[in-house]
């Protein structure tokens, strides 16, 4: 039996994948258009200028019909590529169906770059990269080549995979030759760079460290020394000593550093409203000690002063905040609880920015200042969905704990995997306060349907009847919310009652946050998303768990995602520019790879684990659905960049001290 392909792309993509060793024969050089088409080309051209691309596409078509090959293929190329533009991908794939005859290689690898554009737009990187494994030859037109490298840049991004990304880009920078062009080119490779923790680009250099490991000495001189003009500019002359040949232009270094001053500005002055007391304290600690683990961890001279409030009474936030704003501080980190955040949302305006520790849905637009942090099980739940689809699964059965908790993670899974285009062919709540699951687990694989059946049978036909109960063939995967006890004994019997076969993805709560591989044997197979920190293999690493652990013995493993919050609580601040700057930045995280929204609101890319022999292993990262959409041959003309809106102005420094 043949496996279903779900749209033209990927069989396209399937094909070419085929045919890719396969040489293609010998053909005559392209020869110019006739004289008769000139008109038509000149209209096509005017309408791409125009940006009507579907008006484009429909008249390369006409004139594709009149030419002869491999002119007629090069035409429809062009057109599917307009097509594509406009925003059309299933378009674009069927004309793409169209150009069967191999013509000249160039033909084939511009064919081939399409539709890897197309595959990142639909989040599918990994078809992407394998369309584009080797790069070009040198005798390859160069905006092929570029295009090439960017492609591939951005698939590596969506994969997660930042240190591949960077590269791509460096490789694609010698190739550009538009001066403004480059230097936007080269900030990027220092975005990208810059949202790699310190500890990764020291542990990632390559040896020797040529253009690359230049290009991450110097993000770490920057996201370092950012703030002071004074400390840098020494540092960045002795960085092109060691890297006199590196092609980073003296722009970027010198007229362009106020523009990475702006991007990477380290708060000097921070505030921290936690509450000490209630039913938040001692998530506040977990938080806290995060927190202040980060902090010690960066060279002293390089630490904000820090300020820490007790936000227990909801009444006192906005006292508490203006309290803090007058003695200085430069950014404030809290409040804990949604009613505090609501009390920011409403002000209207902010004299200096708030990076509060949870979110809520917002009823207007939000002051400009406000940047909303949580660890939202309603965002692990879109992850599933994401996930899922991007394995190629269209069809779902959910299984969830009854109360307000689970039917919030199941209302978000289902939207989001409705939205993609998935179907929910049964769902199933389960009492987490019971131990035997089998009635849910029944319905939801329509067992219970089976015996029904039988015992009306029975009834008619007198008799004891032999029977093999059948679960039901129409659920791609098992989506489960549960937390580990549950989870142990859920998967078990999801197996016992026939489903061993169908792969169950489930939210990070399925897991406690340390390796059981005796306890968590049955949770074998199962998926999930799962902050990166806590599936960290070196213990010697600075803010390891173990390392961690060691300085705080009271450390409860309930809260391991808490202490992970706490320490990117801390190192966000200095990235908030750069995030606001460009939907598609993130910073490197303990809790995932963060990125903002368009009002302001963090969300995580999450890593992805799989359990084998009761281990969790990690298989890559989250896709990033809001990425999708074409990325751009060139580097993209955006402005030289400035935050959105600019921090305020740094007041003097004054010592306060931090309690320990």
């Amino acid at each position: 039996m043949q496996p279903e392909i779900r749209n033209p792309l990927t069989a396209l993509i399937m094909l070419l994948l085929i045919t890719a060793c396969v040489p293609s024969p010998s053909v005559k050089p392209e020869q110019p258009p006739a004289a008769d088409l000139a008109p038509q080309l000149a209209r096509v051209e005017a309408l791409e200028a125009a940006q009507d691309y579907l008006a484009a596409a429909d008249l390369l078509q006409q004139v594709a019909a009149k030419a002869p090959s491999p002119r007629r293929e090069s035409l429809l190329l062009r057109a599917a590529e307009d097509q594509f533009r406009a925003g059309d991908s299933e378009g674009a794939a069927l004309l793409l169906e169209q150009i069967r005859l191999p013509a000249l290689p160039e033909l084939d690898l511009q064919k081939r770059l399409l539709v890897a554009e197309m595959a990142n737009a639909g989040d599918r990187p990994d078809e992407a990269l394998a369309l584009l494994q080797t790069p070009p030859t040198e005798d390859v037109r160069k905006d092929l080549r570029r295009r090439y490298h960017a492609i591939r840049a951005r698939a590596f991004r969506l994969n997660g995979n930042l240190l591949d990304s960077g590269r791509e880009l460096g490789e694609l920078d010698l190739l550009i030759d538009d001066r403004e062009q480059r230097l936007r080119n080269q900030l990027a490779i220092i975005e990208t760079y810059a949202a790699l923790t310190d500890q990764a680009l020291e542990l990632l250099q390559p040896q020797p460290p040529g253009i690359q490991g230049g290009w991450m000495e110097l993000t770490r001189i920057i996201k370092a020394h950012a703030n002071d003009a004074e400390a840098i500019r020494p540092l960045l002359q002795e960085w092109r000593q060691r890297f006199p040949d590196h092609p980073a232009m003296p722009e970027l270094l010198d007229g362009y550093y106020e523009n990475l001053n702006a991007l990477f500005r380290q708060p000097r002055r921070i505030a921290v409203l936690l509450p000490e007391s209630g039913r938040f304290a001692r998530a506040a600690e977990a938080i806290r000690e995060g927190f202040l683990a980060a902090y010690y961890q960066q060279p002293q001279d390089q630490r904000p002063a820090l300020a820490f409030y007790d936000s227990s009474d909801p009444e006192e936030i906005w006292p508490l905040y203006q309290e803090a704003v007058e003695a200085g501080a430069e950014l404030l980190v809290g409040p804990l609880s949604k009613a505090g955040v609501a009390q920011f949302a409403e002000a209207g305006e902010l004299d200096v920015p708030v990076l509060a520790l949870n979110r809520i849905q917002p009823t207007s637009p939000p002051p400009l200042y406000l940047f909303q942090y949580s660890l939202s099980p309603e965002d692990e739940a879109r992850q599933v969905a994401e996930r899922a689809w991007s394995d190629g699964l269209t069809s779902a059965v959910a299984l969830t704990p009854e109360g307000r908790w689970g039917d919030r993670i199941y209302d978000a899974f289902l939207d989001r995997w409705e939205e993609l285009g998935g179907t929910l062919v049964e769902h199933q709540r389960y009492d987490p306060k019971q131990n035997d699951f089998s009635q849910p687990i029944k319905a939801l694989l329509n067992l219970d349907l089976s015996q029904s059946r039988r015992k009306a049978l029975q009834g008619v036909l007198g008799e004891r009847l032999e029977f093999e109960p059948r679960r039901r063939q129409d659920a791609g995967f098992v989506f489960l919310v549960a937390r580990p006890q549950l989870a142990r004994q859920i998967r078990p019997q999801l197996q016992f009652h026939r489903a061993a076969d169908l792969p169950v993805y489930a939210t990070s709560h399925v897991f406690s946050g340390t390796a059981s591989p005796i306890e968590d044997q049955d949770l074998d197979g199962i998926r999930f998303p799962v902050a990166p920190w806590l599936l960290e293999e070196d213990p010697d690493a600075p803010l390891s768990r173990q390392r961690l652990a060691a300085v705080l013995p009271q450390l409860q493993t309930r809260y391991l995602p808490l202490y992970a919050m706490g320490i990117d609580s801390y190192r966000l601040p200095a990235h908030l520019a750069r995030l606001q700057d460009s939907p598609r930045e993130v910073m490197e995280g303990a809790t995932g790879n963060l990125y903002l929204d368009p009002i302001r609101q963090l969300h995580r890319q999450m890593a992805w684990a799989q359990m084998e022999q009761g281990v969790p292993k990690m298989i890559g990262f989250s896709p990033r659905l809001d990425e999708a959409g074409a990325i751009e041959a060139e580097p993209a003309a955006r402005p030289l960049p400035a935050p959105i809106p600019p921090m305020p102005p740094s007041p003097t420094p004054g010592a306060t001290p931090v309690p320990r």
